[in-house]
């Protein structure tokens, strides 16, 4: 996953009552590429059963586009917190040895 689309997603967040809903469309379109991109290229090896998960997003967000688009502000962005957060968590997955280690 790019660094750069969860940059796009907090940006995305800091100007969200100024995003058209073209914005909002073009984000979510982005995210679902991503998604894609990763299920093939990171999991085109895992056998379908084990990906069943990100199938099932990538369908669901194919299909409610419009609906994520025309969101209230406060539910768009909970929607894009929870994209930064999965968008994270697969970049560190597949990139340990970039991820940022915390100490506690």
């Amino acid at each position: 996953m790019a660094t750069t689309l969860i940059t796009e997603i907090q940006r995305a967040q800091t100007r969200l009552r100024f995003l058209s809903r073209t914005e909002r469309g073009v984000l979510i379109i982005r995210i679902l590429r991503e998604l894609k991109t990763h299920r093939q290229e990171v999991l085109g090896n895992v056998p379908a059963d084990r990906c069943v998960w990100i199938d099932r997003l990538i369908a669901s967000v194919s299909s409610t586009i419009s609906e994520i688009v025309n969101m209230q502000d406060v539910e768009f962005n909970r929607v894009l917190s929870e994209f930064e957060k999965l968008m994270a968590t697969l970049q560190n997955i597949s990139h340990p040895e970039n991820s940022q280690r915390t100490i506690h």
